[in-house]
């Protein structure tokens, strides 16, 4: 059931919210850092964010939080200690996700249902059978748990879980390897690093260093992942293991952390390196750097529902490592990555609504949130949880503002001082943002505001001298400040037209300052098929993009649309919205003049399926040859079929089939028992009725590849048109499997 928040429910937040934690109590770790942080956040328990950001948070809390069922979440850890159980990342997920947001909101709702989970998993001791991977969470959300409400329980379980770890894996005598513990040449397993420095950090237990250091050693057994060494000589997170995205980052983070500890130069050099090969080649513009979980080729960002992009604890993990980066150094360039995440993949994975969460987020086709427990619906409210830690903090002996939005935050500066900043403006719907300083007496300190590299013109005046920023650095304000003085800021937002590159060389993107738009289907009822629509013009100096937030449905659950003059078939308005509230969408838009010449097929969007298990939605009815869908399940099925049900019966006069990919283990039709057939549905719960065969489709069988390109079309013309509503292609798969990149059909 869809659940929506109603403004008694946030008014019932807002009275249970009081009086919150006293992050000020929580425990110090008892390891100093080697290397300190130049970037401090705000303490949790002393900010308060509103706007779109705020907004959404209370959406995770209200929504998604409250509304997790314990009994699923401990549904795999044993009832009491010593019962077997098989795993348990959703729980400790839930535990890191509740601890922060607690921290900020003080909500005791939330707290009566983090302890419950805290001390079910402090009684559960460790699960036989249960996954290295699904103990870092665990550890992770028992330590984040622990650092902000100080039970020691908490801490000692912690310490069971690090203990063990330490005795079990290693390269001493009679210990267990682990990178044969997890999977992706170990990087799964190794993924524990952070909360395993985490632990050290707030215990002092030398085993836990000397384990942090094993893992790193780890990396280079003969079937490890060699990730600093492969990192320091290709320089590409592809060229890592498997290019698993989420375990790579994961334990980049990690290493960072340890770099944090032990001032040891070559982990941070190799994060560093990983983070512009990230940027340069691999990051989708929404801020996703992931597709069917993994890192791609370099600038092959495919965008559609098929390519299963920005899955959620990829996203995740790449705003930790981002974070990571920006508390060591302090660069802004590190908050420009977390905007641009943040406002678009992030907040496009969350249903706006509900909190639900989708677990992989396109950039074109259709969001599908949803609540039922995966890995990715129990990361992506973690980092929700954390955005206040990106907003602002502590940097160079003064304050630093990385991101913008209306509230507030109160920062230590030294024991016996601190800063309040009360922030005022409707960013992102505009630039103007006025940041009021409060300082319990005048002091000399700097201010620093981030400007955002998207930004051309940006200007801070206190007491009307101006001074102007430059995009992608830190504008200094350093003076004596008064109680009361007032910054004001003002940046553009301009538009900026994104290009397509290698994976779309025929489309572009609409960007308003930090956020994607995107062509939603739902406002824009007269633009029949979305992938045909394109722009007007993309010269700059012609570009006009007007606000048409009136036109939003009451139900529509964002504030800002925008118009602009394109074509879809004929000369109209495209209607855009950011791509965080878009529903069923289109990121990339054709470029003027590139309007595909030809019919639509009949079948363009139509409902598809095929015969590999769980087949979902994807790419054979998307008019794109270049996407394709496999059957691929490690052998060959004596028949495979692919098929799209249309929306209505139409007469159908031609359907065509167009070759997916192939490869040395398959991809293609075995034609020894026949041509691929062509199969038709005459009514909805009808049997399907053989039309004909692809008689073009050239004879092969499995013993030699064949030479057919990507995307190939293959074509069957009928003697009369059928009237059906379904349309499906099917023969014999050679070796392991086929594929099909675009199954259509046509009225004449």
């Amino acid at each position: 059931m869809r659940r929506v928040l109603s403004l008694g429910c946030l008014l019932a937040a807002a009275v249970l919210a009081a009086p919150g934690p006293r992050l000020a109590d929580a425990p110090k770790p008892v390891v100093a850092d080697k290397i300190k942080d130049r970037f401090l956040p705000a303490p949790l328990d002393r900010q308060k964010l509103e706007g779109l950001l705020g907004q959404r948070m209370r959406v995770n809390l209200e929504g998604r939080l409250l509304h997790v069922s314990e009994t699923s979440l401990l549904s795999t850890y044993p009832t009491r200690p010593g019962t077997p159980g098989a795993g348990g990342e959703n729980a400790g997920k839930f535990l890191d996700a509740a601890a922060w947001t607690w921290a900020s909101t003080g909500d005791l709702r939330l707290k009566g249902m983090m302890d419950r989970i805290a001390s079910a998993l402090e009684a559960s001791g460790i699960p036989e059978g249960i996954r290295i991977g699904d103990l870092r969470s665990t550890l992770a959300g028992l330590l984040s748990y622990y650092q902000v409400t100080g039970d020691a329980k908490a801490l000692a379980a912690a310490r069971n879980i690090g203990d063990t770890m330490a005795r079990t894996f290693g390269d001493g005598p009679g210990q267990h390897d682990i990178i044969a513990a997890g999977a992706h040449m170990g990087l799964s397993a190794t993924s524990v690093l952070e909360p395993v420095c985490i632990l050290y950090r707030y215990t002092g237990g030398t085993q836990y260093l000397d384990f942090a250091r094993y893992i790193v050693r780890a990396y280079d057994e003969p079937q490890g992942s060699k990730l600093i060494q492969s990192l320091t000589a290709a320089g590409s997170v592809y060229r890592v293991a498997d290019a698993r995205a989420g375990e790579i980052l994961a334990n980049l983070s990690g290493l960072l952390d340890l770099y944090r500890l032990t001032g040891e130069e070559s982990n941070l050099k190799a994060a560093t390196a990983a983070w512009k090969d990230i940027v340069a080649k691999r990051l989708y513009i929404t801020g996703a750097v992931s597709s069917s979980e993994s890192f791609r080729d370099d600038q092959d960002l495919p965008g559609e529902e098929a390519a299963s992009v920005g899955e959620g604890c990829a996203t995740v993990a790449w705003l930790d490592f981002n974070g990571q980066l920006l508390r060591l150094t302090g660069e802004p360039r590190y908050a420009g990555e977390i905007e641009r995440t943040v406002y678009n993949q992030l907040l496009g994975s969350q249903d706006p609504h509900n909190g639900s969460i989708s677990r992989f987020t396109p950039l074109v086709g259709r969001k599908r949130p949803g609540a039922v427990l995966n890995c990715a619906v129990s990361s992506e409210p973690r980092a929700i949880a954390r955005i206040p830690e990106m907003v602002w903090g502590q940097h160079e002996g003064g304050v630093a503002v990385l991101l913008y939005g209306p509230g507030e935050a109160t920062i230590p500066l030294r024991p016996d001082f601190e800063v309040t900043l009360v922030s005022a403006t409707r960013f992102p719907h505009d630039g103007k943002v006025a940041i009021t300083v409060r300082t319990p007496r005048p002091v000399r300190f700097p201010v620093f505001l981030r400007v955002p590299e998207w930004c051309a013109h940006f200007s801070a005046a206190v007491k009307d001298a101006a001074t102007a920023g430059e995009p992608g650095q830190l504008l200094k304000l350093d003076r004596t400040w008064h109680t009361g003085d007032a910054i004001q800021i003002q940046m553009d937002l301009p538009v900026r037209i994104v290009p397509g590159g290698a994976s779309y060389p025929d489309y572009v993107a609409l960007a308003r300052g930090p956020q994607i738009l995107a062509l939603e289907a739902s406002l824009n009822p007269e633009v029949a098929y979305l992938h045909r629509a394109s722009l007007k013009t993309v010269d700059a100096a012609q570009f006009q993009l007007q606000d048409s937030a009136g036109a939003l449905p009451k139900t529509w659950s964002g504030t800002q649309a925008y118009s602009v003059d394109g074509f879809s078939g004929k000369p109209q308005p495209l209607v855009l919205v950011p791509f965080a509230d878009a529903l069923n969408y289109r990121v990339w838009l054709l470029k003027p003049g590139r309007v595909p010449i030809g019919q639509v097929a009949l079948s363009a969007f139509g409902t598809e399926s095929w015969s590999k298990t769980g087949s979902s939605a994807g790419s054979i009815c998307d008019e794109r040859p270049d996407t394709y869908r496999t059957s691929f399940e490690g052998k060959a099925a004596k028949e495979d079929w692919y098929a799209v049900e249309m929306d209505r019966p139409a007469d159908i006069a031609r359907i065509v089939y167009r070759h997916g990919k192939i490869f040395e283990n398959g991809g293609w039709f075995d034609t020894s028992a026949g041509k691929p057939r062509i199969q038709v549905k005459k009514t909805k719960n009808g049997p399907w009725e053989t039309v004909g065969t692809l008689d073009t489709y050239p004879d092969y069988t499995s013993a030699n590849v064949p030479a057919i390109r990507d995307g190939e079309p293959f074509t069957l013309r009928l003697n009369q048109p059928v009237h059906a509503v379904a349309i499906r292609v099917l023969g014999k798969p050679a070796r392991s499997f086929s594929s099909c990149a675009e199954l259509a059909a046509y009225g004449q």
